[in-house]
């Protein structure tokens, strides 16, 4: 699932410079909007924002396995 996330904030942020030159150079400007650009800058932050959740959660997890077995030689 990290990697699902990972891959739609990264098409996210591709998205979104690709829309802000084509705003900036006066092309496909019909569809192309501050909004369009607003949605993609969201979808980022949320996909980034629940990959390094579920990142932390892996690292928290590798952490309490690796202190039981400290704790086990003890």
């Amino acid at each position: 699932m990290k990697k699902v996330y990972r891959i739609i904030s990264t098409m996210a942020i591709i998205l979104f410079v690709i829309s802000f030159v084509l705003n900036r150079l006066a092309i496909f400007t019909d569809y192309n909007s501050m909004d369009l650009q607003s949605i993609f800058v969201i979808i980022y932050l949320f996909t980034s924002l629940k990959y390094y959740t579920l990142e932390v959660k892996d690292k928290d997890a590798e952490i309490q396995h690796l202190k039981r077995k400290i704790n086990k030689f003890e």
